[in-house]
């Protein structure tokens, strides 16, 4: 029943996700013809007309174009310059490329890719079958002809897979005359897969194909781009223009017989029908409708092209892709009530998503630990009488050991990114709501406000919860050992917990008579200890009582803080006592449906005893009751001197705030939470951003977010460390692990603020560095 919840929650999260991308798109396809109306623009291809650009001429012919508002003129190739010069130039708005619009980008040329038409690229190398050259290896010490620079890429990249260079063949430059290759004036040519076979076909002329794709070189053929400034300009017109062309190419490929008439009398193409046949066939392959539909890009794709310029030495190493396709520049701008919603669905997602990928990971981990161990066990005592295969079985071991602890990594990984993405949309939810608690609300309202105020506060107890318990597996969970006043802390979580019994209309009493005050130990855990018991006994008690009873209690001459927590509430069996404390575990189904909560909370809780080097056991009885009993062996202190600081928004009036941030909603929240301080914000969109306005605006205090694109925080940091070393800076992350923060103090930082953010810590740091 808990998987088909989980489904059924996933599967109205993603409904309602795709509702929203369509009305967006809608939104955008209804303005986009609204704008582009009667819009001259230039279509440059990149060589004269024939049926590779079919695509095109039929979204021409059929008011494809002009039904998104285009007035088209489709520009054949001009050998004085190319596609990608044209566009740039302003001479020409779209243009077709091969994959070397890849290179031109990554040399800092403005040219933006639209949609991908040839899924594979067509240029391949053609040797006659009586040179017996079947293979690139046949090529060694041999005349190959192709365009040396651009056009090669593929070519040049299979020879280098195969460990081929350029001395080890003589390359002709391309004189895109057929003939040349039958006269013996080179041994192989570069030509075009989808049409000059058919040339050597014809004159009945036997040729052998060496293709790139079969040497694990895959570049794509034909692509539709345009310049940055138009995307930035008119993007609602670059799709446009994409989505009449894929209508086009999706009518050329279902009738081709028509197109190609088209194209011998309107454009006046030489070939003859059959030869275009054979290129319309072999397009249609190249285009691979069956599999993929029209104008896909793939980003991956795009990036190991770009790594095989890299590795042919034809870009820098640091040279860089960015930018190079259209969804880099696109954007989604939705009302704030739309976006909180979508936000609350894919939170609520994202969460459940989490919490059974965990709960399934550690599952299967359990068994294979288990399976691992009997599988050891009998190969021990198999072979505990030969000395040499015991060296190898220690071996295996020891492998099996980097494997357990690199699962533990990942795992560890896992949970810190989820508790980060889990945070960042949680800071935008939780510091409106703060927010907005200070705005003029009515009495409904302001019970709205704090009931989600509440709950994303009990959400982030999950979350801490979760983070405690990766901590607590990886052995990483530390105690800040300091004195502390035992009374007043039961006292002051007494009082923030104590409304939940007088909402249930539970009896609750609590004491601690001829108790020692103060003692060493860590006051936080301790209280989380208290939390997280009484929680557990307010949930499972729907009527009577629930009693704490804390003391002095002396075991082996060592004094103990004694903690009983005793219940009238559903209680439990023997069998179920057995398995408490495990992670993840519930009674049944039906006490998860009805009660709800993740399952960590008694496993942090006997984890955290255990660290304190103590004990805690439970009696029980179905119906009637449970007694939880907590023994803490901490040393006794003197009187705890405590300072109390009363934390008030500074007044900055005159002084510059810098904000490092990538996230609009945070940014908003960040600025309006300052807004008491009077100090002038600046808002910096990325690490790049925050290292100008720096140098510009010299400013007092510096709140960097760590996750930025361009560059990250920690490198911004590290960088202004260069130049400034006194401007206090402090990390605004939802990176909250303990080598993190470590990380950020080691990197320059003075200080760093969790996010979600509460906006007395705002005021607390500003405080402390500015005062």
């Amino acid at each position: 029943m808990f998987y088909y919840l989980i489904n059924v929650i996933l599967k109205t999260t993603l409904k309602v996700a795709y509702m929203l991308k369509k009305l967006c798109f809608i939104f955008l396809v209804l303005s986009s013809i609204k704008s582009v109306a009667d819009d001259s623009v230039v279509l440059q291809l990149k060589w004269q007309h024939q049926f590779q650009f079919a695509g095109f001429y039929a979204a021409l012919e059929k008011g494809y174009y002009k039904e998104q508002g285009f007035d088209v003129e489709i520009r054949a190739h001009n050998k004085k310059t190319s596609p990608v010069e044209e566009v740039l130039s302003g001479r020409a708005t779209f243009g077709i490329s091969d994959s070397s619009i890849v290179l031109h980008r990554m040399k800092n040329k403005p040219v933006v890719v639209l949609a991908s038409f040839f899924q594979h690229s067509p240029l391949v190398l053609l040797s006659l079958s009586s040179s017996g050259i079947r293979s690139p290896e046949d090529l060694i010490n041999k005349r190959v002809m192709y365009q040396k620079g651009i056009d090669d890429a593929p070519l040049t990249a299979m020879f280098t897979t195969l460990g081929i260079n350029s001395e080890q063949y003589t390359h002709v430059p391309h004189s895109f005359n057929n003939e040349t290759l039958m006269n013996g004036e080179v041994d192989a040519v570069s030509v075009y897969l989808t049409n000059q076979p058919k040339w050597f076909a014809d004159k009945g002329i036997e040729v052998n194909i060496i293709d790139p794709i079969n040497y694990g070189v895959d570049f794509y053929g034909d692509l539709l781009f345009t310049s940055e400034n138009y995307i930035q300009d008119s993007p609602e017109k670059a799709l446009a223009f994409k989505e009449a062309s894929i209508k086009g190419w999706q009518y050329a490929l279902n009738h081709q017989e028509e197109i190609i008439d088209l194209i011998i009398n309107k454009y006046q193409n030489k070939l003859s029908k059959e030869h275009l046949k054979f290129e319309a066939t072999h397009t249609a392959r190249m285009i691979k409708t069956s599999t993929i539909p029209i104008g896909t890009t793939y980003p991956e794709r795009f990036h190991r092209i770009a790594n095989i310029y890299r590795t042919l030495k034809m870009v820098p190493e640091n040279a860089s892709e960015e930018g190079l396709l259209i969804n880099d520049y696109m954007t989604q701008a939705a009302e704030k009530e739309r976006e909180l919603y979508y936000y609350l669905l894919f939170f609520v997602a994202l969460l459940v998503i989490s919490l059974t990928f965990m709960a399934i990971f550690n599952k299967r981990l359990r068994r294979l630990v288990k399976n691992k161990t009997v599988e050891l066990k009998l190969t021990n005592n198999s072979l505990a009488s030969k000395i040499e295969v015991i060296a190898l079985q220690n071996e295996a071991l020891q492998i099996e050991k980097l494997n357990a602890e690199s699962a533990s990594k990942a795992k560890s990984d896992f949970v810190s990114n989820m508790s980060h993405e889990i945070r960042t949309p949680l800071n935008g939810i939780y510091g409106s709501l703060q927010l907005l608690k200070q705005e003029s609300l009515s009495e409904k309202g302001i019970e709205l406000v704090d009931n989600a105020i509440s709950s994303g506060q009990s959400l982030l107890v999950v979350i801490n919860d979760i983070l405690d318990f990766s901590k607590i597996e990886a052995g990483k969970l530390t105690l800040d050992i300091k004195p502390f006043d035992f009374v007043k802390l039961l006292e002051i979580t007494v009082n923030n917990i104590k409304h939940i019994p007088k909402e249930k209309a539970i009896n609750f009493s609590w004491s601690s008579e001829n108790m020692h005050s103060y003692w060493l130990g860590d006051d936080i855990r301790v209280k989380q200890i208290l939390i997280n018991l009484l929680s557990n006994a307010f949930k499972f008690t729907e009527k009577g009582k629930v009693t704490v009873t804390c003391e002095e209690r002396l075991v082996s001459n060592i004094p103990n803080i004694s903690i009983q927590i005793e219940d009238t509430g559903i209680g439990m069996s023997e069998s179920n006592q057995q398995t408490l404390f495990s992670r993840f575990e519930q009674q049944d189904s039906s006490i998860t449906r009805k009660f709800g909560g993740t399952g960590l909370g008694l496993s942090i809780v006997q984890s955290l005893v255990h660290l304190m080097g103590g004990e805690i056991s439970v009696q029980s009885t179905i119906g009637e009751g449970s007694t939880f009993t907590v023994l803490l062996p901490l040393e006794k202190t003197e009187q705890v001197k405590e300072t109390v600081i009363e934390i008030k928004a500074p007044d900055l009036t005159g002084r510059n705030i810098l904000i490092a941030e990538d996230n609009r909603i945070n940014q908003t929240i960040i600025k309006t939470m300052l807004a008491p301080c009077k100090a002038n914000i600046i808002i910096a969109d990325n690490g790049i951003e925050a290292i100008e306005k720096h140098n510009s605006h010299e400013p007092d205090f510096i709140f960097m977010d760590i996750q930025m694109p361009v560059l990250d925080g920690i490198s911004a940091c590290q960088h202004i460390r260069v130049t400034d070393k006194t401007t206090p800076i402090v990390a605004l992350t939802a990176n909250v692990m303990t080598n993190d923060v470590e990380r950020y103090l080691a990197s320059g930082f003075n200080s760093h603020v969790p996010k979600p953010t509460e906006q007395v810590m705002l005021f607390q740091v500003l405080n402390e560095f500015l005062s």
